[in-house]
């Protein structure tokens, strides 16, 4: 990489004359709005990666290629003023162009304050959201998890903290599509890619035959809680704190071709970064704390330092602290220009982060049950841009990011399930087990050590080619995701039981992940063309990509397409069509062998050392040498109207994901060898022997495949207002409708009852499982903004229109079955319904549907926000502030099953700006 980075050095230098001859100098002064002074140390973008910083006197300079697009967006930003962006045309006849800008407060004072999520058009992808800095700010968010509730089709909750949070998009699916459907949505936080790949804090999935973390579902006050491991599922959205966050773009749709292993869309997180003012602000909702600190130093001309610190606590009763969540976060970024002309800007990114859930013993807790989990994190990623210009680039970006962190999962349970027999041995064969006390507490602990480094090399070029607009960049990626932690830690004679005869955790031994050395590879190419132009006198703008990738040794080609069609000056119609590849994670990967112990003896007269436990151990390798990508297809269309106070926008799409991870199930026989007990003798181990009879005993298999398929389509519907002046208000309305369809393709496996030595059928084999889903969500939201008294209030009205269950019809009858020696036999299609296979016969479900609840219901949420003169502001907010709890009714019994909407919500936050 260095060696690469001093040939492109060179290759700047020298073509540097050709450079500076050609170009367009942009220039101006900034100045504050309310003071009209200037403002020092502003950041100026142009396009994406072309920067300058002002000067003490607020006086900036750009200089761009003469042979760039012949439209250019300027970003104007500084910590605590609100972001301008400003577009400008470039005129062959005139170089110099002198811009000066205004910027206003970030506070209630600003002419419009937004509220909700909207079309992001600056994006490549045609259905992207952004959230700006004061949407961020009036959402009174403690997490991401809180602040994406605002994107269409997601619902407005209490905020809840005591499990992972993790998003889908535009699915309706549950279970293992769910899960699936999150872990392919990327999280991109200041070009540093942030995922779940290295998360092995889990259980062995082929041992559970799912993805469960340690502790499972705990139960406090009639609520269940999850832990926060999340395995196999999407980055947990409780670490990231919104203080800091200056914008988040929300792709649902088709992202550029630069983003990669990724199936389901992504989330791009900027951060503040330079001068800022000093950041206090204090939160509180029920059981919820949250403060945060931030403050922006500006060291020279050159250099700025920007801090911040979180801190948040939160328990889901105000009455008990045996649950809790805690998060402690900060981070440190250096900005510096180098260079005569500072056309190289180097930002370095430190920030580290802890989170504890704990969940507490409690003597009220018969079970006297701890679950624990602890995460820590630390960050140092750089960005380096070079505003340097050659015959092949204008400017490129290099970046590098280390992601490391320590995982710690950990259960305890006092256990009585009275005296039962147990065995750690870790090869295959005979052997002897023990067997453990009545009664003892015992222990669980999984330990990680997850490392994920990045690297990537981005150039972009501009030029104008036939009256056409070309912008097209184009670059490398570098992925690594490894965990060097002491993995699944116990004692496997002590294990955690839930009742006398079946383990929790079932024949699981201990696996340290430092000797079987998880690691997993990427890289990837992409390049891309943003073109705009004129057809048919129209204009048009055409985002060509392709992506080449190779994950786990897996190539895969990426084509991506967005286009936009502007039919008049107020309606543009939209569509796209993308592929996109997710690489499984490690514990997808490297899962540990599976166990199955078969008891052979089991004889216990009350004193161990009299007694014995002969067990077959059955042990399978992890063979993940099948497992490939996740592979998503996405198309959409849409149009865009916009006139006057008012815009609307369509977006109709079709996804589908194949190829989606799953844990499939297989019954195979085994030849076990019987012993007999021969002599039971005092103080000694009693004598066994072979009877020499080999006994067929079915076993499981499981392995993780690539066995999921789900489609899901839909629309969103976005209308919008500016805010009416003469009413100091604005109006928004969200529509979506998802329908998803679910298909698992393994076989399932039923033993007959009864089995007797000598029956031709041992177990019905039958066909994979299928469902379906849908839902209809609406959220109209009433901004009313008083500039002059800054103050916002923001009443949001929620509507659940639609919501159903599709089951498919189950057959009663089998495609095959595993005769007495586990052999499988295939049913040919045409004799299925011979009554010859009738004791195959299952019990035959009927396709159904069901609406639930079978009515339209609504939801009601308030946000005010007042500042208090200059500088402090108090904002509150009322989830369900009406009340509204409809109830679900069995429709058959008509008995009670649950409240629909959540109980009302209350929080304050009170934010101090220096």
């Amino acid at each position: 990489m260095g060696k690469l980075l001093r040939i492109i050095l060179i290759l700047t230098l020298s073509s540097s004359s050709f450079a500076i001859a050609q170009q367009y100098t942009i220039r101006g002064q900034i100045t504050d709005a309310k003071s009209k002074e200037t403002l020092p140390f502003v950041t100026v973008m142009a396009g994406q990666n072309v920067y300058a910083l002002a000067d003490e006197n607020g006086r900036y300079e750009l200089k761009i290629s003469a042979t760039s697009a012949r439209n250019i967006t300027l970003t104007v930003r500084l910590v605590g003023k609100r972001t301008e962006r400003i577009e400008l045309t470039l005129n062959p006849s005139q170089n110099v162009i002198t811009r000066d800008i205004i910027l206003q407060d970030n506070d209630n004072y600003m002419s419009e304050v937004v509220v909700t999520a909207e079309r992001d058009d600056e994006n490549v992808s045609v259905s992207a959201f952004k959230l700006d800095k004061d949407v961020i700010d009036q959402s009174q968010a403690n997490s991401l998890a809180e602040l994406l509730q605002l994107i269409p089709g997601q619902e407005i909750r209490n905020p809840d903290l005591q499990s992972a949070q993790a998003i889908n998009f535009r699915s309706a699916n549950t279970g293992q599509s769910s899960l699936n459907n999150s872990f392919g949505i990327s999280i991109v936080m200041n070009d540093n890619q942030l995922n779940n790949n290295s998360n092995m804090q889990g259980r062995n999935p082929i041992q559970t035959g799912g993805f469960n973390s340690l502790g499972g579902s705990n139960s406090f006050r009639s609520s269940s809680f999850e832990g926060g491991e999340n395995p196999g599922g999407g980055f947990d959205l409780r670490q990231i704190s919104v203080g800091n966050i200056e914008k988040v773009e929300v792709i649902q749709g088709v992202a550029s071709a630069k983003y990669g292993d990724m199936s389901n869309g992504a989330i791009i997180i900027e951060t503040s970064a330079g001068q800022a003012p000093l950041n206090f602000s204090l939160r509180q909702a029920r059981a919820d704390q949250n403060f945060q600190l931030s403050k922006g130093f500006q060291l020279s001309e050159r250099h700025s330092i920007f801090a911040n610190i979180d801190y948040l606590n939160s328990r889901p009763d105000l009455r008990d602290a045996v649950k809790s969540f805690n998060r402690v976060g900060g981070g440190l970024m250096w900005s510096a220009f180098i260079g005569s002309g500072k056309l190289i800007k180097n930002t370095l990114d430190l920030k580290y982060n802890t989170t504890l859930d704990d969940f507490r013993i409690d003597p009220d807790f018969a079970t006297e049950r701890r679950v624990l989990y602890e995460r820590r994190g630390q960050t140092v990623s750089n960005r380096t841009y070079f505003n340097l210009e050659t015959p092949i680039f204008d400017n490129f970006k290099t970046v590098f990011s280390y992601n490391g962190g320590y995982d710690y999962s950990f259960v305890e349970q006092f256990v009585n399930p009275g005296v039962l027999p147990v065995t750690g041995f870790l090869g295959e064969g005979v052997n002897e087990g023990t067997f453990h006390p009545s009664s003892y507490r015992t222990t669980r602990a999984i330990e990680g050590k997850p490392v994920n480094i990045s690297a990537r090399l981005d150039f972009s070029k501009a030029l104008v080619y036939k009256n056409t607009d070309h912008n097209i960049s184009y670059g490398f990626t570098y992925n690594f995701n490894g965990n060097y932690g002491e993995g699944r830690v116990f004692d496997p004679l002590r294990p955690l039981r839930t009742s006398g005869v079946v383990s929790q955790f079932g024949n699981e031994r201990p696996l340290s992940y430092r000797e079987i050395n998880p690691f997993l590879e990427q890289f990837g190419f992409y390049i891309e063309d943003g073109i705009k132009g004129e057809f048919l006198n129209k204009g048009y703008n055409l985002n060509l990509g392709l992506r080449v990738d190779n994950q786990f040794n897996n190539w895969s080609f990426s084509p991506r397409i967005n286009s936009r069609y502007n039919v008049n000056e107020n309606l543009t119609l939209t569509g796209a069509f993308g592929i996109s590849y997710k690489a499984p994670g490690l514990i997808h990967l490297f899962l540990g062998p599976q166990f199955q112990d078969i008891p052979l003896i089991n004889f216990f007269n009350g004193r161990e050392i009299e007694s014995l436990y002969l067990v077959y151990t059955y042990q399978r390798p992890n063979d993940a040498s099948q497992v490939r990508p996740m592979q998503a297809y996405q198309r959409e269309i849409g149009a865009y109207f916009k006139k006057g106070l008012f815009n609307v926008s369509v977006t109709a799409f079709l996804n589908e994901n194949k190829n989606g991870f799953s844990v499939n199930t297989n019954r195979v026989g085994l030849d076990v060898p019987q012993y007999e007990l021969v002599e039971v003798r005092e103080n000694q181990r009693p004598i066994y022997q072979p009877t020499g009879e080999v006994r067929i005993v079915p076993v499981t298999e499981r392995q993780v495949v690539n066995g999921n398929y789900d489609r899901s389509y839909g629309f969103e519907v976005v209308a919008a207002t500016k805010k009416i002046e003469a009413i100091n208000t604005s109006f928004s309305l969200n529509l979506s409708y998802y329908d998803s369809y679910y298909f698992n393709d393994n076989l399932q496996y039923l033993e007959r009852t009864n089995f007797q030595p000598g029956d031709p059928f041992w177990f019905g084999v039958y066909s994979g499982t299928q469902s379906q889903g849908g839902n209809a969500n609406g959220l109209f939201t009433i901004n009313h903004h008083i500039s002059k008294l800054g103050l916002v209030m923001a009443l949001r009205g929620q509507v659940f229109i639609y919501n159903y269950q599709r089951s498919f019809p189950s057959t009663d009858r089998a495609v095959g079955y595993l005769n007495g020696n586990m052999e499988f036999v295939e049913i040919p299609e045409s004799e299925r319904d011979s009554p010859f296979y009738d004791i195959l016969s299952r019990t035959e479900q009927q396709g159904n549907y069901f609406r639930r609840p079978e009515f339209t219901y609504f939801n009601a949420h308030f946000n005010l926000s007042k500042n208090l003169g200059k500088g402090i502001r108090f904002s509150f907010f009322a989830n369900n502030f009406l009340n509204i709890r409809p109830e679900l009714l069995d429709p058959i019994t008509g008995t009670f099953l649950s409240f629909l909407n959540q109980d009302p919500y209350f929080g304050l936050e009170l934010r101090f700006t220096y």
